[in-house]
């Protein structure tokens, strides 16, 4: 799942750079980070069930110099806005949030649906929010994270990760999208896992004679608004 690939991807870029640093609020195997944790301890901070301090606590390790990464839950960050926007996003830290279970999570219950931190995050200032299409654009995607300056944000859902579209990896561009299918009369622009969905939605209008583009969004925030005036201009219908 998303989950076990976030951790992998930790654990290798923890063995490259050594000021890569993890924090989480009480939920090391949760989050994917009990891996690190064994690896290196020393670089392993669980704060406890206190997800405001985890934030403040990133932006310090920030201001030091450190890369820290805080594995979160969608629906537990909420907690943390006003960390979020104050200690993190206006003083322009690096700080990466790995946001697990975002989006509908099903059996984990009301308590952690993970449906507002598209719209929270989106709002504030200097924040970079990305969604993966599959699993090997979360790795790719991580990975970018960490070159950035300012805060990042990558958000990812619970369950099964995507294996589809394998072949199309193209490089991340800040602020681009991917174009996955680039045809006529219809566009499909998708976020992070509703890919899946658009590839079948894809076909069937490929099966009923519609020329459609498929659009791999990447960047919540910022938006491509090239890609969407090309769009919007070379197409009938734009579905977002």
């Amino acid at each position: 799942n998303y989950t076990d690939i976030f951790s992998t991807v930790m654990c290798k870029m923890g063995n490259r750079e050594p000021d890569v640093v993890a924090i989480t609020a009480a939920m090391p195997d949760g989050t994917g980070l009990k891996r690190f944790r064994n690896m290196f301890p020393e670089r392993f901070f669980d704060v406890g069930i206190a997800e405001q301090h985890a934030v403040t606590f990133a932006a310090g390790l920030a201001a030091a110099g450190l890369k820290p990464v805080v594995a979160v839950y969608s629906s537990f960050l909420e907690r943390a806005y006003d960390q979020v926007l104050h200690d993190v996003c206006i003083q322009n830290m690096h700080v990466v949030f790995a946001v697990d279970r975002a989006g509908l999570v099903g059996a984990d219950g009301e308590t952690h649906q993970g449906v507002f931190d598209l719209s929270f995050l989106g709002m504030i200032p200097n924040m970079t929010v990305l969604a993966p299409k599959n699993k090997w654009e979360l790795a790719d995607m991580l990975r970018f994270a960490f070159r950035q300056e300012g805060p990042v944000a990558l958000r990812y859902p619970r369950g099964t990760a995507y294996d589809g579209l394998k072949e199309h990896r193209a490089p991340i561009v800040y602020g681009q999208s991917e174009w996955i299918y680039e045809e006529r009369q219809i566009a499909i622009f998708a976020v992070g896992n509703m890919m899946e969905e658009a590839v079948k939605v894809h076909e069937l209008l490929h099966e009923r004679g519609y020329d459609c583009s498929l659009i791999n969004v990447r960047f919540v925030k910022p938006l491509d608004h090239e890609a969407l005036r090309k769009a919007a201009s070379e197409h009938l219908l734009v579905v977002t």
